[in-house]
């Protein structure tokens, strides 16, 4: 083998080496994609650690996290079920207008025939014949069989028109009473769960009436409330080690700091604890605020980001916690039903839960804090004053 064909060899042996295959969106995904998957196992590892300690509680304790995720459920359903009763209404009057439009169409295409049909008439029966053996102008005659031609075969199109425009009706009027008959029976599903929701409501009421009997006989108000801060902190410092691993490229559109003071809040409510303060009969401050507002009140994430934990947790009921990147966190407790699940990615304004007063609380209202690597950020400096959601 000549030098010369041995060089061009050894080159492109070289080249074939050094060329890498360009990084497949593909790949990315499937990265991505089991990425999510290890911290969607972790949090549920994460959970089930939670629930096993829960299980040591008091009996009362176990008793409202059933009843509270019950009515969770239930409002959930009773959400789904709004939406499909919205979407039928909808329906429903979309029908009518097209029913409308069909008989209206009739209408015109009934009195059209009704003068073609007189016209016909007033010619005769055999007006046809009658032209064939006129004496006119053969050049008239043949204008004039023209013309009868086109009245003729315009009549035909006529009736055929007036009977699609019935068929029409027939078939709208179906779709009509089948549209009716699915809105009766999701009205009759929503009266159902709003009478099972009822029902679990008394429940709760009766649970939170012992267990406030309980500790009140057992003085370990101080004890759990420093057992839920405790166990709260513990959560942040897990999600945040679970976290540590994720790629936050997808979350910063916009980085978070960016927005202080910008924000809105997540409900549009009065504020009825004041963050850093102590809470009644404790040293502990604190960490968040509360926001009063009526039971059922969407509650907005206040930025994009990806739900870390929605569960129910001791002490702050229905919670679920939003990672919004550069180790910033958003908390929002006590709701009565969570509308997100943990991996879900959320827009700013997305609705995310109902205000309720879940974690065995006497008025509805939403708990909400800011973390910032894991440290309770002051939400007052966070969001504007006056400042709300225009959906909210």
């Amino acid at each position: 083998m000549s030098t010369s064909r041995l060089s061009k060899l050894f080159l492109c042996t070289l080249l074939a080496g050094l060329t890498v295959a360009p990084h497949s969106p593909a790949a990315d995904r499937d990265a991505k994609e089991k990425q999510l998957k290890s911290v969607l196992v972790k949090i549920q590892k994460l959970k089930q650690v939670i629930d096993v300690k829960e299980d040591s509680k008091s009996q009362y304790i176990k008793q409202l996290k059933s009843i509270e995720g019950k009515i969770g459920k239930v409002n959930r359903n009773l959400r789904a079920i709004d939406k499909k009763i919205k979407a039928k209404k909808a329906e429903l009057a979309a029908l009518r207008e097209t029913r409308l439009k069909h008989q209206r169409r009739l209408s015109r295409e009934n009195d059209y025939l009704a003068q073609q049909v007189y016209t016909a008439f007033t010619l005769g029966r055999e007006e046809k014949v009658k032209l064939l053996f006129s004496q006119q102008d053969p050049q008239k005659m043949q204008r004039s069989l023209v013309y009868y031609q086109y009245f003729s075969n315009a009549r035909v199109d006529l009736i055929n028109d007036v009977q699609d425009s019935i068929d029409k009706i027939i078939e709208t009027e179906q779709l009509i009473q089948q549209a009716r008959q699915a809105l009766e029976n999701n009205q009759q599903a929503q009266s159902l769960q709003k009478k099972q929701l009822d029902q679990d409501r008394g429940k709760r009421k009766s649970i939170i009436s012992s267990l406030d009997k309980q500790l009140k006989k057992q003085g370990g108000n101080l004890s759990r409330l420093e057992d839920e801060a405790a166990q709260l902190q513990n959560l942040i410092n897990s999600i945040q080690e679970i976290l540590a691993d994720a790629l936050e490229g997808e979350i910063s559109r916009r980085a978070f700091p960016e927005l202080k003071g910008k924000l809105a809040w997540p409900v549009k409510g009065k504020l009825r604890r004041l963050f850093g303060r102590n809470k009644p009969l404790s040293n502990l401050r604190w960490q968040g605020v509360i926001l009063e507002a009526p039971n059922g009140s969407r509650v907005q994430a206040i930025s994009h980001g990806r739900v870390a934990f929605a569960d129910w947790l001791r002490g702050l009921g229905n919670l679920i916690i939003i990672d919004h990147g550069n180790s910033y966190l958003s908390l929002y407790g006590h709701n009565e039903s969570l509308f997100k699940s943990a991996g879900e990615w959320v827009e700013t304004g997305e609705v995310i839960s109902s205000i309720g007063s879940s974690g065995g609380q006497h008025k509805p209202g939403l708990y909400f804090e800011i973390r910032k690597r894991g440290k309770p950020q002051n939400p007052t400096g966070w969001c504007k004053a006056s400042n709300n959601f225009a959906s909210g």
